[in-house]
């Protein structure tokens, strides 16, 4: 029977298995019950200030993976800064307005949006919405995001619409907001306006056309007039268009100012065609070589050129226009100012009429000529008007293509350019030009970023911000009932803010424009009388106010300087709120709405596809959570370089599984091998550790500034690396910890060495549940928690919570070799055993005596024997120094005296079977 020692195992209630699922809630729980986000605040109420700002998710449907990437970034930021001392609140939002909750209803209830009642419906919309944002609310609480979450922001909250209806005045008085008929993005679908950030862009096939415009007066200038007396056949402009839907609201042909035209002659019809380069060459390839009858001109000479639209027999005017391209179609553009942006353009500088017979539902209204297309789809109207075309034999050619085309966000089909009369947030030169030097005190992160929404800015139209829909903010404008100007009331505007305040945007609907003091006359025309406007407010416009709805309103961050605050969105978002909130903010302010803007990519599955339940490789974060538990997801997160579109599959959570793993076990045996050390007894100072352990405490050392450093640059992959790969298990678990095995197990409890290695642990210990936190927020509570049950909590400690202590700081450490000294040593010396062990010198290392020659006056040059042969491994170490760059080991042989009963080292034996040092260790631990 083998006789039973007294050594001094691991003991500790931090159990191997980590049961995440199990334990989480638990700790939520404990945070809830100690109101943690509070304290935290409270507790750094005097730091430099820091406000990460949310981007609100939609209140529409469960979060996904995309949602918990975001929202864990953030936290992770959130939690850094607070254990940094920072006042960093966290105010979570909401964006609670919008077509996708409109339609939902509409299908849930089988409700028609020409019979229901606005106000019925409002009520409805609000009851889904704060169903929903409750419900993400207890999601993202799950994943460990620590906030605000008793008071959010949301966009249907009265106070927040209150916040939009005052920037919206805010901005009609400086005159950004204006109401224009113009053309805009309009999904005939859902029968309203859209922004371009609601735009989606998808391959479609089109029915493109050639078209004969027949040329019946020309410009008097002398080029133009050589051209019209050339003899042969009536001349006509030839055009190309992918829309013949629009060639009813054709008034103008355009004609580039510096281009080059000539008359193509048909040698097999004796056709004539006005047409540029382009066209040139496309009727080449139709006709064969053409006979040019006339000498070519410039664009700018066929300014005033009429034209007859083949379809209606309306007059087209020749104007100019830089857009014109020398490329592609035939080299004239086919100009209706109620259709195309630059079109309009082209028609507001030459006063051109502006048509748009075409209602909500994308219908041709009585005013299209020919009128028999009245009431019929612009969709449906395509073949339809090709077939008049070729009657008429005004069409040259009908071509399919497959060409990008605009298509609603929401349902997915295409869109249209209509002319309507709406809202609009001017973007004019002036505006454009300080929008985009406001990037430049910016830190964009990647870099990219700045170029990316230069990009947009630089050619971003006007923002339609008028919606024909039910659900969102009301357009707070009072108009005219006799000619529609907009009342300029500031009195007026300060009720209607007052009212939203405390009754919400519902008030809008529920009372007439008196109640709200608009009752005086007109300014334009002095009618008494105004109807309030019925449109609501675009959803982008709703979140890109919150600078001033929610940090310009709450407490916490209503005066922070806009340098101190952090958006942080997917790379969509560019184009969306980024945007959204710059235009606003830059308007009023003159300044951006943030100071640092930091962007992730998008989710994708192990193969690089987008997540789709088509392709069936969707993982909803629930399903993690509840298989493997928050901090796996958080991790998984915490080891991607989230700045790139990231990667999610089994493998990929089976390796961040494998990580934790090893983290929780290193966090164990540190914890484990604290059992019988109380920090106000057995805490040795740091002048007193061994060698080893400064030289741990050291690598700790490192690991902490560069985890720093990586915290501050927001590079948490790097964190990552560095704690886990880095020090967890490189440093600890593959050597230092290890190689204490034996002080902590067998030297006597009270040795001096063995205090010196727990001090270390415990200093490491704490160290690591804090830097930590922010990454794998669970798991650093639980060992916190775990440091307090067991009394292992320093004097300066807040026991409530891991969170409630500072970010650890680097130790002043006396002077000792660093750790990569140590590691190079025994790196040479287990290649020397194993060699010896293959060979049969030795069993192993416990029996190994080894020859060392080390650099006289080198980094270990000053160590014992005993301590070198304690973290090499090795039974005996027998010195020597000489003019040597590293150790270097000789040739292995088994050590003297036989293997110790009680530590398996091979030393002289006493009697009873121990070595000296465990017999000293048995009677230290032996009762008197």
């Amino acid at each position: 029977m083998k006789p039973k020692f007294n050594v001094q195992l691991p003991k500790t209630n931090f159990p191997m298995k980590a049961d995440l699922p199990q334990r989480e809630p638990g700790l939520l729980a404990h945070w809830e019950k100690i109101h943690l986000y509070k304290k935290i605040q409270e507790r750094n109420a005097g730091g430099a200030p820091f406000v990460l700002h949310d981007g609100p998710p939609y209140a529409n449907g469960a979060i996904h993976v995309g949602h918990a990437l975001n929202k864990i970034l953030k936290d992770i930021i959130v939690k850094y800064k607070g254990l940094r001392g920072f006042r960093s609140p966290y105010i979570p939002g909401w964006d609670c307005h919008g077509l996708p909750i409109e339609h939902q209803l509409m299908k849930e209830k089988g409700w028609d949006k020409r019979k229901v009642g606005r106000v019925p419906f409002r009520h409805e919309a609000t009851r889904y919405a704060e169903h929903w944002v409750e419900a993400q609310k207890r999601e993202f609480k799950r994943l460990g995001v620590l906030g605000d979450w008793d008071h959010p922001y949301k966009t249907l909250s009265p106070d927040y619409e209150a916040g939009i209806a005052r920037t919206f005045y805010d901005l009609f008085e400086k005159g950004y907001i204006v109401q224009d008929k113009k053309p805009v993005y309009w999904c005939p679908t859902c029968e309203t306006a859209l922004a371009e950030a609601e735009v989606e862009y998808a391959d479609k096939t089109s029915t493109s056309v050639f078209v004969k415009f027949p040329v019946v007066e020309w410009p008097a200038n002398e080029d133009a007039q050589r051209m019209a007396k050339t003899p042969g056949k009536k001349v006509s402009v030839l055009v190309w268009t992918t829309t013949p839907w629009t060639l009813p609201a054709n008034v103008a042909l355009a004609f580039h100012p510096e281009g080059r035209y000539r008359l193509f002659e048909s040698a097999q019809t004796h056709e004539r065609f006005l047409v540029g380069d382009p066209g040139w060459k496309l009727l080449e390839e139709m006709f064969g070589p053409g006979k040019a009858n006339a000498p070519a001109v410039e664009g700018l000479s066929l300014e005033g050129l009429v034209a007859k639209n083949p379809l209606n027999n309306n007059d087209s005017q020749g104007v100019l226009a830089d857009f014109v391209s020398a490329e592609e179609g035939t080299g004239v553009v086919h100009i209706a100012p109620g259709h195309g942006e630059d079109d309009h353009a082209v028609g507001k500088a030459y006063g051109l009429p502006v048509l748009s017979p075409v209602d909500d539902r994308g219908r041709f209204t009585p005013e299209v000529l020919p009128n028999d297309l009245a009431g019929v789809s612009v969709w449906d109207a395509n073949p339809v008007i090709v077939e008049r075309l070729a009657k008429a034999q005004t069409l040259l050619k009908e071509v399919k293509i497959s060409h990008s085309y605009p298509h609603c966000w929401r349902c997915k089909n295409p869109i249209l350019f209509r002319a309507a009369l709406q809202w609009f947030l001017k973007v004019g030169d002036a505006f454009r030009t300080a929008l985009i030097q406001s990037t430049n005190h910016v830190e964009w992160i990647p870099e990219y970023g700045q170029e990316r929404i230069l990009g947009m800015l630089r050619t971003r139209p006007d923002w339609c911000l008028s919606r024909q829909r039910f659900w969102g903010t009301p357009i707070p404008m009072f108009l005219c009932e006799q000619c529609r100007e907009p009342l300029r009331d500031r009195a007026v505007f300060d009720r209607v803010v007052a009212e939203f305040h405390k009754h919400g945007g519902d008030v809008w609907y529920e009372k007439d424009a008196a109640h709200f003091g608009a009752t005086g006359p007109c300014p334009k025309c002095g009618h008494k009388g105004h109807r309030k406007e019925e449109d609501i407010v675009d959803v982008w416009f709703d979140s890109g106010v919150s600078w001033a709805a929610v940090l310009g309103q709450r407490p916490e961050t209503r005066g922070t300087k806009r340098a101190d605050v952090m958006y942080l969105e997917g790379s969509d978002q560019h184009r969306g709120w980024f945007q959204t909130s710059l235009l606003p903010a830059v308007a009023l302010t003159g300044e951006p709405p943030f100071g640092r803007v930091l962007t992730h990519g998008f989710v994708l599955d192990g193969q690089g596809r987008a997540m789709s339940k088509s392709l069936g490789n969707v993982i909803a974060p629930q399903e993690l959570i509840q298989k493997y538990g928050a901090d796996i997801v958080r991790l998984w997160v915490a080891v991607t370089d989230y700045r790139e579109d990231v990667r999610l599959s089994q493998d990929i959570l089976d390796r961040v599984i494998d990580t934790y793993r090893k983290i929780r076990n290193t966090l164990r045996f540190l914890l484990g091998n604290l059992g019988d050390f109380d920090p106000a007894r057995h805490a040795r100072p740091l002048d007193a550790l061994e060698p080893l352990d400064l030289a741990a405490l050291g690598a700790f050392n490192d690991a902490l500034e560069r985890a720093a450093r990586h915290y501050d640059e927001a590079e948490f992959h790097l964190v990552t690396a560095t704690l886990a790969d880095g020090f967890c298990i490189n440093v600890l678990s593959e050597f230092y910890l290890d190689v204490r095995k034996d002080v902590l197990y067998c030297d006597a409890p009270d040795a001096p060495r063995r205090r010196s290695a727990q001090t270390a642990f415990w200093i490491i210990a704490r160290g690591l549940a804090k830097v930590l936190a922010p990454l794998l927020s669970f798991t650093a509570e639980e060992t916190w928690q775990t440091l307090r049950e067991e009394n292992k909590l320093g004097a300066d400690d807040n026991p409530e919570s891991v969170f409630l202590n500072p970010f650890p700081t680097t130790l002043d450490l006396p002077r000792t070799p660093a750790m990569a000294e140590f590691l190079r040593a025994r790196r040479a010396a287990n290649e020397a055993v194993e060699k010896a062990r293959q060979s049969g010198a030795v069993k192993s290392a416990n029996d190994a005596a080894l020859p060392l020659t080390l650099p006289a006056g080198g980094p270990l040059a000053d160590l014992a024997p005993a301590a070198l042969a304690s973290f090499l491994g090795v039974a005996v170490v027998r010195l020597e120094f000489a003019a040597v760059e590293a150790p270097v080991p000789g040739a292995v042989t088994a050590a003297p005296g036989a293997k110790c009963a009680r530590c398996w080292l091979w030393r002289e034996l006493t009697p009873a079977g121990l070595c000296a040092r465990c017999a000293d260790a048995e009677r230290a631990v032996q009762p008197a």
